[in-house]
């Protein structure tokens, strides 16, 4: 005979099986964007085809060179056979003034036609590298629609640039393209490695799965178009000059609305960043200065992932107190079992999905265990970053 309904371990199990719809909900559903999306881009590239010459926009792609001339040297060889008809490049070197007219002189010999080289001035120290570096690229450029990406990016095909112009062609009111790129993943060591590629792509996910739902919030700075008029409409990166970071995010979210904004992750359109023997610094650097930047953007797409953490605890805690509650019968422990591999499975399943998509590994018993550490990781991250906040800005 079946105990009462209202008894202590039937409610437990019910809010077991609602806390794990709710977190496949509120944390999968972006996830399963990013898939569907992935999925259709790839069957549309096969069919790529562009128009030639000036019957497409001079598209400018701005290159904030941080490598060696030799690194340089070997980029430029991916990024000067692209198949997009009308591009120029341009590369802002860190090297100063000196070195950068020594490397013009011999890239100008090697691409005469659609190369432009010019400098940061190396006694800039009060601003943000970065954003200064993209806004002197930007002046010099004449394309329509700018990329901004970096020296140290591998360009995985010579279709990569006409990818990410496909948005602009198919929907004339897009004016902003959100591409993606991730670390080299083989950069990472130590025995966290592969969660913080569980975590790059989890985050990757949730931005990426809101933009498909026509809320974009961010950016990827590596791998970014827009139409060039957007950037001098809004007077640049002006809204957040006095900070170091913000390029990509704050910038995306200040001239990006559901109208204007596609993504491009056709697996040929995304890159990787090559970081060396400094990936894990990278990757924790790149961690804390979004979460520092986060809390001037829309607190919607944080609240929505923070319910689903939340509700993957909550299933597990109801489900192991609606198995004990049931005890002796085993009835209760089968239901609790079923809730918690039902759930697990469907994560499982489509978070494998998305990480092929994206390029990331693509785990297996692991992920349960992730998710469950995920939020507790957030927040020391976040009591981190407060600890760090004056770095953030450029003048303390």
């Amino acid at each position: 005979m079946l105990p009462a309904i209202d008894t202590p371990a039937w409610i437990c199990l019910v809010i077991a099986l609602v806390a794990a719809v709710v977190a496949l909900l509120a944390r999968f559903v972006p996830i399963w964007r990013v898939v569907t999306i992935s999925r259709i881009q790839e069957k549309e590239a096969l069919m790529l085809d562009l128009p030639e010459g000036n019957a497409v926009p001079l598209v400018s792609v701005v290159v904030h060179a941080i490598v060696s001339e030799e690194a340089l040297l070997a980029y430029l060889e991916k990024l000067m056979i692209q198949d997009y008809p009308n591009y120029e490049v341009i590369i802002v070197n860190e090297g100063g003034h000196e070195v950068s007219a020594s490397l013009k002189e011999r890239l100008n010999k090697l691409y005469p036609d659609n190369l432009y080289v010019t400098f940061i001035p190396p006694e800039s120290h009060n601003l943000s590298r970065r954003k200064l570096a993209q806004t002197i690229g930007l002046k010099a450029s004449k394309g329509e629609i700018v990329v901004t990406t970096c020296a140290n990016c591998d360009i995985p095909s010579k279709s990569w640039l006409s990818l990410m112009m496909q948005p602009f062609f198919h929907e004339p009111a897009i004016e902003i393209v959100l591409g993606y790129s991730h670390i080299d993943f083989n950069n990472l060591s130590g025995s966290g490695k592969w969660f913080r590629q569980f975590d790059a792509t989890l985050t990757a996910c949730q931005w990426l799965g809101a933009a498909i739902n026509k809320y974009p919030y961010r950016g990827d700075r590596y791998n970014l178009a827009f139409r060039r008029n957007l950037f001098f409409d809004h007077k640049g990166y002006s809204q957040s000059m006095h900070l170091m970071n913000g390029d990509d995010d704050l910038f995306v979210h200040e001239i990006s609305n559901g109208d204007n904004t596609d993504v491009m992750i056709s697996q040929d359109a995304i890159l990787t960043y090559d970081w060396g023997e400094s990936g894990n610094r990278v990757l924790a650097e790149m961690k804390n200065n979004y979460r520092f930047t986060s809390q001037l953007l829309p607190k919607l797409p944080f609240l929505r992932a923070g319910l689903g953490s939340t509700m993957q605890w909550v299933s597990l805690v109801a489900a192991i107190a609606g198995a004990l509650f049931g005890l002796p019968q085993l009835l209760h422990v089968w239901i609790a079992l079923g809730i918690l591999i039902l759930l697990y499975a469907a994560e499982i399943f489509i978070y494998r999905k998305a990480a092929k998509a994206l390029g990331s590994v693509c785990l297996f018993w692991s992920i349960p265990l992730f998710l469950l550490w995920h939020p507790i990781d957030s927040m020391l991250t976040k009591n981190y970053s407060r600890r760090q906040r004056r770095r953030h800005f450029i003048f303390d």
